[in-house]
């Protein structure tokens, strides 16, 4: 027989005999390990294939629980923008949609002079229960008295579906109301005299327009024509008022143009006047022009081209249509009947136009005398003082270490003590001699770094850019009718 046949029986019955051997005394020594025989695993390599398993198992646990948060599921810190714009919040409050439907109906009042919001419901024919208790609502976001005559207000009224709205009289259901261009206010009955209010932000969309007239009679009549609202007419020769004096200098002929905005509601209705951003005005001869510059703090001012300040410390004539009716120098009293002088000017208007604070200062006085009358005293910086006399009354608030800014209104023309009508007496004084206002030279009030020109520049491209487009339409959005 081969001998590689007689050792492969040899291997088949090894086995065999080793299971009939009989088992070893527990005297006996124990016997050395012997292998596993092939095709079988050890024990101890079983438990580490185990182990080896288990932790292969958890790290792709982490990989796949790595790819899914990085590559499938949406990074908050690494979202992409939307071509669609995200929904705005609902105005339905939860619990009105628990409201059984009714049948609404609304009608619009409007607040009187020397009304209150609590007389308007009155009128309108509210509960007196019911009025108090949406008042009581309403003071949780909003103070009605800060509510202006000419307030307009819908007053919603509400009936069961099976009612009839013609022929039964149904429940005050609440009303709505903008007290602020940007801010609306609801207020909804949700139970028996309880209400829900919801404070709204209005957003507004600025559109602009360009006023380019030319001057037949007066700057404001010119303006007007255009479709200027009375409000940025005032705050135009306000402007202009630094250099230019309206009384002598305007001339027919002369032309103005003016780059400003209005502020629209989402109904495309007209919520509030803009602002002036550019202004030029040609007078015999010579062009001013003035750029509106948004400085980083807030503040707002207007310069020429070459970053020369606008605004200068003191405003030659603190009152808006005014006449001049008597000038600084010797003059014949014409109450007290004698020759003195006159420390200041004098501009007639009519009693109640508003006087403005020639400058930015602090209220000295506001005081009464038997020759000035009613009087306010401002002091200003580089030793400057400001008197205005005769007013018919103070602003509202003002007293006196108070401060003031340059166009805020400290009171009203009138004419009292020695005055023979009403008119504004303006006094101007340097270290306490006066001077006359109309030959001031004031240096401007701000000067800008190399920042604030690269600012301006900026803003002259941008307001230069939309007068061309508004131009190139024929300035089609100026047909707003007068206000």
């Amino acid at each position: 027989m081969p001998l590689d046949t007689i050792g492969a029986l040899g291997a088949f019955y090894t086995p065999m005999t080793d299971a009939f051997r009989p088992a070893p005394s527990v005297d006996a020594a124990p016997e050395p390990a012997r292998a596993s025989p092939p095709g079988t695993v050890a024990p101890h390599q079983r438990r580490r294939a185990r182990r080896y398993f288990t932790l292969s198992f958890i790290c792709c646990l982490f990989l796949a629980l790595w790819l899914l948060t990085d590559y499938v599921l949406p990074d908050p810190n690494k979202a992409g923008l939307s071509a669609r714009p995200a929904p705005a919040p609902t105005l339905i409050m939860t619990n009105w949609q628990d409201i059984a439907p009714m049948h609404r109906r609304s009608r619009t009042a409007t607040l009187k002079k020397s009304d209150s919001l609590a007389a308007l419901l009155a009128r309108e024919g509210i509960e007196p229960v019911a009025a108090d208790a949406a008042l009581d609502a309403l003071q949780k976001v909003f103070d009605p008295r800060g509510l202006k005559p000419g307030q307009k207000l819908r007053i919603f009224t509400e009936w069961p579906q099976d009612a009839d709205p013609d022929t039964q009289a149904g429940r005050f259901a609440g009303f709505d109301l903008i007290p602020r261009p940007r801010q609306r206010i609801i207020l909804r009955r949700t139970g028996h005299l309880t209400f829900d209010i919801v404070d709204q932000n209005r957003p507004l969309t600025d559109r602009f327009f360009v006023a380019d007239a030319l001057i037949t009679s007066s700057v404001y009549e010119a303006a007007r024509g255009s479709g200027m609202a009375p409000s940025l007419v005032i705050d135009m020769i306000r402007l202009f008022s630094f250099n230019i004096d309206f009384q002598r200098d305007i001339r027919e002929g002369d032309q103005l143009e003016v780059l400003y905005s209005r502020r629209f509601d989402g109904s495309n209705q007209l919520a509030e006047e803009g602002d002036i951003l550019y202004a030029a005005l040609t007078n015999r001869g010579n062009r001013y022009t003035y750029w509106r510059l948004e400085h980083e703090d807030g503040s707002v001012a207007f310069y020429d081209e070459t970053g020369k300040s606008v605004q200068r410390l003191l405003m030659k004539t603190p009152v808006d249509g005014a006449r001049l009716s008597s000038r600084f120098g010797m003059r014949r009293h014409p109450i007290l009947g004698y020759t003195r002088l006159h420390r200041g000017l004098d501009f007639a208007a009519p009693t109640g136009t508003p006087i403005y604070a020639a400058g930015n200062g602090t209220v000295e006085l506001v005081s009464r005398s038997r020759e000035y009358g009613r009087f306010v005293k401002l002091q200003h910086t580089n030793g400057y003082e400001t008197l205005y006399a005769h007013l018919s009354r103070f602003a509202r608030g003002l007293k006196t270490n108070a401060t003031v800014r340059q166009g805020q209104i400290i009171g009203f023309v009138g004419m009292s003590g020695l005055a023979t009508g009403p008119h504004l007496h303006y006094e101007v004084l340097h270290y306490g001699k006066p001077v006359n206002p109309r030959k001031l030279a004031l240096p401007p009030g701000r000067e800008l770094d190399e920042a604030g020109i690269n600012a301006l520049n900026a803003a002259i491209a941008n307001a230069q850019k939309r007068v061309r487009s508004l131009a190139a339409r024929a300035n089609t959005l100026t047909s707003l009718p007068l206000r």
